[in-house]
């Protein structure tokens, strides 16, 4: 995945391990990435945040609130959490919705801003936004913005020759399904999805992933079903 971040977006990384060392934190979490967010200064995203008065020195002020100080010096080796983990993995899908081949700083705010579980959606909340409301306007700026480039793995609509004006199209949910496969086919270095990374993206779908896992296709019995096939 971090070969695809841009230079900004690897250093937002980097600025955020220095924000958790600073805080003295075993780890790096959405809230330290929104901090290497705001110290980068790069994107319509951040502009957007300066603009709503979320700044640096108030971010700081929220992590001491909300996560406090360790007590012991950080590690020079720190993990990401779980909720940082699926911010960077939502920037990917986010990436590959907007139809670009790279991950930049606006769609680790996007990932961000959709993490209701984190620190970092608690912040922006206790900051007076709405994140759902930033997610779109956001959304809306990049996708009239000229930096949008040609999708990896475009959806396209479905057309009946009987009736032009009858089309069929995926839904937003199976969209999102769709990406979590997209992403799976391009970390395996392949430009197109199979049915393989359908089935595995649905065992991770909040809606039906417990439905199969309760049927007994959870992922690791999905991926052990396909080693012994394929």
């Amino acid at each position: 995945m971090f070969e695809r971040f841009t230079e900004q977006a690897r250093q937002v990384v980097v600025l955020a391990q220095e924000e958790a060392t600073t805080f003295k934190h075993d780890h790096i979490g959405t809230e330290h990435l929104l901090l290497g967010l705001l110290r980068e200064r790069d994107g319509i995203g951040v502009q957007m945040l300066e603009s709503l008065d979320v700044t640096v020195e108030r971010v700081r002020g929220e992590v001491v609130r909300i996560v406090g100080v360790g007590n012991e010096a950080a590690p020079s080796q720190m993990p990401f959490t779980p909720e940082a983990k699926g911010v960077l993995q939502r920037a990917l899908q986010e990436s590959l919705g907007l139809g670009h081949t790279f991950i930049g700083t606006d769609h680790i705010l996007l990932g961000l801003v959709s993490d209701d579980a984190g620190p970092s959606g608690r912040i922006l909340r206790d900051c007076g936004l709405e994140p759902e409301q930033l997610h779109r306007g956001l959304v809306e700026r990049l996708s009239a913005s000229q930096r949008r480039t040609r999708p990896t793995a475009g959806i396209q609509a479905f057309t009946s020759h009987a009736d032009p004006h009858f089309q069929v199209g995926p839904s937003g949910h199976l969209r999102r399904v769709l990406m979590t496969a997209g992403a799976r086919a391009l970390d395996d270095g392949r430009q197109q999805i199979e049915p393989r990374d359908v089935l595995l993206a649905l065992t991770q779908d909040e809606q039906f992933g417990p439905l199969l896992a309760e049927l007994g296709a959870d992922e690791a019995a999905v991926r052990r079903a396909l080693d012994e096939r394929l």
